[in-house]
């Protein structure tokens, strides 16, 4: 099948291919490995801080209970006994919120760096199509997370499950013992099982972070005629190309060419190289290269030399050797002197150009 026909993606996506996915928001990126680290940093808040969230909770439910300090209910201070409650649920959930959103923004930042996509959080109508929902719902990505998220659910039952059968025997005494000392064994009790959780999570989170590197960089494969037609976009239309070097090569030859008046011999071998140089014995204390070229140029050189009437030289061997180590505007080689100085010397003395 002709290759435009067949449209498969076998070329690797090109550096402005990703460029624009990351503009569109597409990045590589796992939920499970942020989730797994914000899990992790909300336990150890929660075991630093459990001995006071224990002691405050039990502080408040024994006020409650005893109707401590609490008012009879009126229209005037329910409202007041209400915000205080909330105030208080929010001192003991604030530290373990920002450590999840903190840790949660640091995760996101190693995965993907400094990423804001205007074009990402634009809504797309495609997006709310019945047609397309129905592909999403009966599509790889979706089947493959649904086994996931059951593969989760089974292995986190199973970690839980041997952990409290461990603990069975004292479970089941547990209410011969006070309030508080239980409320502590169960929040430890919580913490090994969260973190025997925490570090399944992270090892899926690892796992699915490669898996998700794996799969963005399949999705952004790029058939051979798409990596064609982006290079000509980038470098330009090869016709409008091949102008501007012409363009460049024209406007060379013709700086080239008007160097030419200051030349003083031009030595060539004798068709396919001619070189130009001009040597000053009162300033300069070597030949300067003023003009070089083969073919075309050498003959365009030729011609130029004739018509300033500057003496035409044949030497092979100091031709190429010139063409070849000097670039324009540059001093001859040392090991050049002596050849290119007979030369001189010869165009001197056959030459009424020079005193």
């Amino acid at each position: 099948m002709p290759e435009n026909q067949s449209g498969e993606k076998t070329e690797q996506p090109t550096p402005r291919r990703r460029e624009k996915a990351r503009e569109e928001g597409q990045v590589s990126r796992s939920q499970e490995l942020n989730s797994a680290f914000t899990l992790m940093g909300s336990f150890l808040i929660l075991y630093i801080f459990f001995s006071n969230i224990i002691q405050s909770l039990g502080l408040k439910m024994t006020q409650f209970l005893t109707l401590d300090g609490i008012p009879l209910l009126d229209a005037g201070n329910s409202f007041t006994l209400v915000m205080d409650s909330f105030y208080f649920i929010a001192r003991l959930v604030a530290p373990v919120m920002v450590a999840a959103a903190v840790i949660g923004a640091v995760i996101s930042f190693i995965q993907v760096g400094a990423l804001f996509s205007v074009k990402a959080i634009k809504p797309k109508f495609k997006n709310i199509s019945p047609l397309s929902g129905l592909k999403n719902i009966v599509s790889m990505k979706s089947v493959f997370q649904l086994f996931k998220s059951l593969f989760k659910a089974v292995v986190i039952t199973i970690l839980a499950f041997l952990e409290l059968r461990q603990e069975g025997n004292r479970l089941i005494t547990l209410s011969k013992e006070g309030l508080q000392p239980a409320l502590v064994y169960i929040g430890h009790l919580i913490f090994r099982i969260g973190i025997n959780i925490i570090i399944f999570l992270i090892v899926l989170g690892v796992a699915d972070y490669f898996y998700q590197r794996w799969e963005h960089m399949k999705n952004l494969k790029m058939t051979k005629r798409e990596v064609r037609e982006e290079r000509k976009e980038m470098e330009g239309d090869p016709l409008i190309r091949s102008r501007r070097r012409e363009q460049q090569r024209q406007f060379s030859l013709n700086r080239m060419m008007s160097a030419m008046e200051e030349a003083d011999v031009v030595i060539t071998n004798p068709t396919h190289i001619a070189v130009a140089l001009k040597f000053e014995i009162e300033t300069m204390d070597a030949p300067v290269l003023l003009a070089k070229g083969e073919g075309y140029v050498a003959e365009r050189i030729r011609e130029k030399a004739r018509e300033l009437e500057i003496e035409i030289v044949e030497n092979k061997p100091l031709a190429r050797s010139l063409n070849e180590s000097t670039e324009l505007g540059e001093k001859i080689p040392v090991d050049l002197y002596q050849a290119a100085a007979e030369v001189l010397a010869f165009v001197y003395r056959n030459s009424n150009r020079r005193g």
